[in-house]
């Protein structure tokens, strides 16, 4: 099976008050279609930073990251971040969140009603249709985490990136 995600001689430098920091330095990773692969490591060794880059939500110092054979430039629908904090628009409720997200990436293809239609689903799927009236301030940190799983499914991404997704229900 041919590699779907590759990291490649990649780092990471900081710079920072004290100088550069190296939170990643000459990183190799290959994963096929289909595999599920856990970063495990303590705390501060670049877990978070590596999956940032494959997000592309940050440009690595040096090497190279690919998905589905095509260089990482930024960020896309092909891929979706559940981040450690749940990132959720305060004035949204739990189904605008996720909404938000659906009408981005289909919203040029797909009617209002079915926007709708995968939103309510995608909620459901996390358990959470009770809530999808509820704004963010309004439910626990489970759910607001749940809400971000949602909103990450919703878009049907090629790769899921989940940074400690369930650290809040486990604290």
């Amino acid at each position: 099976m041919e590699k779907y995600v590759a990291v490649e001689s990649v780092s990471q430098v900081f710079d920072t008050a004290h100088g550069p920091f190296t939170a990643l330095n000459n990183i190799n990773l290959a994963i096929r279609k289909g595999e599920f692969v856990s970063l495990i490591g303590h705390s501060g060794c670049g877990k978070s930073t590596l999956l940032n880059l494959i997000a592309g939500l940050n440009k690595p110092s040096s090497g190279v990251l690919i998905c589905d054979q095509r260089e990482i430039a930024g960020p896309g629908p092909d891929r979706a971040m559940v981040f450690q904090n749940h990132s959720l628009l305060p004035w949204y409720t739990c189904f605008q969140n996720v909404y938000l997200a659906v009408e981005r990436v289909f919203g040029a293809s797909e009617t209002k009603a079915r926007l709708r239609e995968r939103t309510a689903a995608a909620l459901e799927l996390v358990d959470l249709a009770h809530a999808s009236s509820k704004y963010p301030r309004e439910i626990s940190g489970g759910m607001k985490q749940r809400v971000g799983i949602a909103r990450a499914l919703a878009i049907e991404p090629k790769v899921l990136l989940m940074d400690e997704p369930l650290a809040p229900w486990m604290r």
